[in-house]
């Protein structure tokens, strides 16, 4: 029987210092006033990453927050580890059996009580301003189903790789007409009410969020917000790491289920030469190449330079891990040629 613990969200906040020694956010500019939003956190084992993280949300600038942690049978003590950070009253805990990622964010999203909805993984980073900026979007454009933002790669402990580009609803729809997520997904901020039906599959794990953005981007305009927000940690228990072939053939499963809902036959519009399995560490090399491309267009050659380097050291004997270096040292008219001809050989980050 799983084991819950609510506390009441009247009681008064407790200030926590910020990851990395930063000043703690005592008060937010937006204080208590506005919409309740739920942030989903599913813990399985992120060992000491997970006390970072959850401070990383219990101290964003927006404060009105429904933190719902769902421990989903983790044996590292990673709970125990965060317990005064568990008190905040903001933070409901709820404990059940291991059942994988998907059942642990169904779970999570049956006891939403927020209008709004962000996801949050258990070793990643959120940054202070992300939960109010995403919420601002959404408020001012009622249109929109759900807010995406930018991110970048944490890799022993170091930031790298950032993207920040905006995309508009069109390029989102575009990006989903295609099989492709408009940006990473535990990045999205979700308005509940477009929620109403819609659960992870549980045959797709690992891959599920990939089926949940394209079935509620087939349904909902959607928006990426120009400013990196999120640092997704890479670390060597990261799922992406685990079975890669077992995800080629969930990453297929999910595609050919989008085909089906569209009328599509999955072999016309995914032909062998445009689907590629992303056996590679979750195609990680393609993130550091868009964040090269994105800023050598920004005129940040310098760090497109570094973001190039950073790519070699993580895969020094893949190949495909010198091609973001390739795209930060190439002249501009090549490497736009380049681009326009590989652009749709990566099909999914």
């Amino acid at each position: 029987m799983a084991i819950a613990t609510e506390r009441r969200r009247d009681e008064a906040e407790t200030a926590l210092p910020e990851p990395g020694g930063e000043r703690p956010v005592s008060e937010s500019r937006s204080g208590d006033a506005g919409p309740l939003v739920s942030i989903l956190i599913c813990v399985y084992n992120p060992g000491a990453y997970f006390r970072p993280s959850l401070l990383s949300i219990l101290n964003q600038s927006y404060r009105k927050l429904d933190i719902i942690v769902v421990d989903d049978g983790s044996t590292d003590g990673c709970i125990d580890g965060a317990h005064d950070l568990l008190q905040d009253p903001r933070v409901r805990v709820f404990r059940q059996e291991n059942a994988g990622q998907p059942a642990a964010l169904n779970r999570a999203l049956e006891l939403v009580c927020g209008e709004f909805v962000a996801i949050h993984d258990a070793d990643d980073l959120s940054h202070p301003w992300r939960i109010e900026r995403q919420l601002q979007v959404l408020a001012a454009n009622p249109h929109l189903g759900a807010v995406f933002c930018g991110d970048e790669l944490i890799l022993n402990d170091r930031p790298m790789a950032p993207l920040s580009r905006a995309k508009d609803e069109h390029e989102c729809r575009h990006d989903i007409e295609r099989m492709r997520m408009p940006a990473h997904d535990p990045t999205a901020m979700y308005r509940t009410a477009y929620l109403a039906g819609m659960r992870f599959d549980v045959s797709l794990p690992g891959v599920q969020s990939l089926d949940f953005v394209l079935r509620f981007g087939e349904r909902y305009p959607v928006r990426v917000l120009g400013e990196c927000f999120y640092g997704y940690r890479i670390h060597s228990a990261s799922v992406t790491k685990r079975d890669p072939r077992l995800r080629d053939r969930l990453v297929e499963r999910a595609l050919r289920a989008a085909c089906e809902r569209r009328g599509l036959h999955f072999e016309q519009v995914l032909p062998p030469d445009r689907f590629r399995p992303t056996t590679l560490d979750n195609s990680l090399y393609v993130h550091f190449i868009e964040s090269v491309v994105e800023q050598r267009s920004a005129g940040k050659r310098l760090g497109a330079l570094i973001t190039g380097l950073q790519c070699v050291r993580f895969g020094p004997f893949q190949r495909h891990y010198y091609k973001a270096l390739a795209y930060a040292l190439l002249p501009e008219p090549i490497r736009k040629l380049l681009r326009r001809r590989v652009a749709d050989a990566e099909l999914i980050r």
